[in-house]
C-alpha cells in the first residue's frame, strides 16, 4: 500500500495519444478517485502559481502569450526538440507535481485512487502507487489520435511521439496493460476486470439498474417543474441516452452502443427526469479551469424554460464547485431559438472563438468550430485560478 492514507494506487501512464484520459475516467466510473498530472502542471504554471516564475527564468519571457501567461505550444516546441531542455522542464515541474499529488491523494475519500501521468516513473510518481497500469496503442492510432484531436501536423505528431520512450520500456514497467487501439467496449471491459482484482478495493460501482416501462405523461409546465430531477448519468442510461439523441435530431444522429459509451467516457452527463421518462440531457467536460458543454438536448422544443433550465442549473453548480473560470457551451442548430433564448436569461453571451479574450479558452473554442454549433459564454470567475488546491 502507498504511504498516503493506506489507499489502494493506481499509476496509469503511457505513450501519448494512447487514450490513458479515457482509461481514467473510466476508473472514476467503477468508483477510484482520479488525479490528472498534467492538468495540476497546467494550473501550477499559471501566472502566480509556483511553477509560474521558474520555468520563466529557465526558458524566457519569449513563451509568454498576450495575457501573461505560458503558451504551452511555444513551451513545447522548444523541449520537444531538445533532449536538455525537456530534463530542465522536468526537474522544474516533478518535484511540486508529486508533493501536490500526495496532497491530494492523502484528502481522497475513495478506497482507490488512479493517477494518471506520463512521466509516472521519472517524476517519483511511481513511488507512490501500488500498482502501474500502462495503456498501449499502435503508433499509427497515436498519430491520427494527435493529428486529429489535437490538430498537430504530421511532423510535429511524430516529434512528440518520438521524444517518448520506447513502447518496451513501458510494458517493462507494467503490473497491469491495457490495450487501447480504439475499440472502446473492449478497453471497457479490460478495466472492469482489472479493476475487480484490485486488492481491498471498493466494490465496483453498480452499473445496472431496473428499469421500468412506463407511459409518456404530459405534464402541465408547473407540474413539470416540480417533478423534474437531475442526476448524473450513468452507463445503465446509454441506451436511452442514444435513443433521446435520435428523437430530438429526428433520426440523424443515430449512436450504436460503442459510439455512445465513447461519449459517455469522454465528459460527464447530467441527464433531467420527469414521469419516469428521460426528457433532457446536456454533456460537460472541464479541464484547465474551462467548463466545456456541449449535447444539450431535450425531448421537444417546449421543455427548454423546464427542463433545460434545471439542467443548466445543476451543470453551472457542479462547474463552479470544481473552480472553473469560463463556461462554453455549444448549442447545435436543432436546439433552436428557445435554447438560445434560456442560456441568455442565464447570463451567456454570443460569441465567437477568435473574440474570446484568453488564449486557452479561444483554443477549446476552436476545438469545437465547423460543425455549426452556437457558442455560448459565460465567465464564472472575474479571477483566474493559480492555485489547485
Amino acid at each position: 500500500m502507498s504511504i498516503a492514507s493506506r489507499k489502494y494506487v493506481i499509476g496509469l501512464t503511457g505513450g501519448i495519444a494512447t487514450g490513458k484520459t479515457l482509461v481514467l475516467r473510466m476508473l472514476k466510473e467503477l468508483g477510484a478517485y482520479t488525479i490528472d498530472a498534467d492538468d495540476l502542471a497546467h494550473i501550477l504554471m499559471r501566472r502566480g502559481g509556483p511553477l509560474y516564475q521558474p520555468i520563466i527564468t529557465e526558458f524566457g519571457r519569449y513563451l509568454l502569450d498576450e495575457n501573461g501567461e505560458i503558451d504551452r505550444s511555444k513551451l513545447g516546441e522548444i523541449v520537444f526538440a531538445a533532449p536538455r531542455a525537456l530534463a530542465h522542464l522536468e526537474a522544474i515541474t516533478h518535484p511540486i507535481i508529486v508533493a501536490v499529488a500526495r496532497q491530494l491523494i492523502a484528502q481522497a475519500k475513495a478506497d482507490v485512487v488512479a493517477i494518471e501521468a506520463i512521466k509516472l516513473v521519472e517524476s517519483g510518481l511511481a513511488k507512490e502507487c501500488d500498482a502501474v497500469w500502462v495503456v498501449t496503442a499502435p503508433v499509427d492510432v497515436q498519430l491520427h489520435r494527435l493529428m486529429t484531436k489535437r490538430r498537430l501536423s504530421s511532423s510535429q505528431a511524430l516529434l512528440r511521439i518520438e521524444a517518448q520512450l520506447p513502447q518496451e520500456v513501458w510494458l517493462a514497467r507494467a503490473d497491469v496493460v491495457i490495450e487501447n487501439s480504439g475499440d472502446v467496449m473492449a478497453t471497457w471491459k479490460a478495466v472492469q476486470r482489472h479493476f475487480a482484482a484490485i486488492p481491498r478495493a471498493l466494490p465496483t460501482v453498480e452499473l445496472a439498474r431496473a428499469t421500468e416501462t412506463t407511459a409518456t405523461l404530459e405534464l402541465a409546465p408547473t407540474e413539470m417543474v416540480r417533478q423534474i430531477q437531475v442526476r448524473r448519468a450513468r452507463r445503465s442510461d446509454l441506451a436511452e441516452m442514444a435513443a433521446l439523441i435520435a428523437h430530438a435530431t429526428r433520426g440523424e444522429r443515430q449512436l450504436n452502443e460503442s459510439q455512445i459509451m465513447e461519449r459517455f467516457f469522454s465528459k460527464g452527463y447530467f441527464l433531467a427526469y420527469a414521469g419516469g421518462q428521460l426528457l433532457g440531457m446536456m454533456g460537460l467536460h472541464a479541464e484547465n479551469l474551462i467548463a466545456t458543454l456541449d449535447d444539450c438536448i431535450v425531448r421537444s422544443a417546449t421543455l427548454w424554460p423546464t427542463v433545460g433550465k434545471a439542467l443548466l442549473g445543476a451543470i453551472e453548480e457542479d462547474a463552479r464547485q470544481l473552480s472553473c473560470e469560463v463556461m462554453l457551451a455549444f448549442l447545435r442548430p436543432e436546439a433552436g431559438p428557445m435554447a438560445t433564448i434560456l442560456f441568455e436569461n442565464h447570463g451567456f453571451t454570443r460569441q465567437q472563438a477568435t473574440e474570446l479574450p484568453i488564449k486557452m479558452w479561444r483554443e477549446a473554442a476552436e476545438l469545437y468550430s465547423g460543425d455549426g454549433s452556437i457558442l455560448m459564454v459565460k465567465r464564472l470567475l472575474e479571477h483566474q485560478i493559480m492555485r489547485p488546491i
